[in-house]
């Protein structure tokens, strides 16, 4: 009889500790730093405008060899064809493909082209099905001559 009640104890103790714990996770929120949200291992704040797209074809080699143009199309919900030049000055970064983790900056763009700034490094490499993630990073430090 003591044994059944020590048990009984236990069991009880035990499935409310689970609901506690249930409890916790389900009512928990994403935590916050001063209007950031975190998104995978970075804080992402929410105000930066971005763009996501993937690589549909890459430019022809200039008279010095260099890739600095390619084709896009918008990926991702919300995402549409951007106007010409509205992304002049923003922060090209490779997110999938032999590129990952480079990063460009975009000297003029159309709807459905990129063109990097000719003072960054050749898009050789760059191959149809790489992701990219286009940003503007400080509206005030966008060069209008990029």
């Amino acid at each position: 009889m003591l044994l059944t009640t020590w048990v009984l104890a236990g069991a009880r103790a035990s499935l409310l500790a689970a609901v506690l714990l249930t409890t916790l996770h389900a009512a928990a929120e994403p935590m916050r730093f001063d209007g950031m949200q975190v998104a995978g291992h970075d804080a992402v704040d929410p105000a930066v405008r971005r763009f996501t797209a993937k690589v549909t074809r890459v430019g022809q080699a200039g008279k010095a060899g260099r890739i600095s143009t390619l084709r896009f199309e918008p990926i991702g919900p919300g995402m549409v064809a951007p106007k010409r030049n509205e992304m002049r000055g923003w922060r090209l970064t490779f997110i999938r493909g032999k590129m990952f983790g480079r990063t460009l900056w975009l000297k003029s763009n159309t709807p459905d082209e990129l063109t990097v700034r000719s003072t960054d490094p050749s898009m050789e490499g760059v191959a149809e099905g790489d992701i990219v993630v286009i940003e503007l990073i400080d509206p005030k430090l966008v060069d209008a001559n990029a």
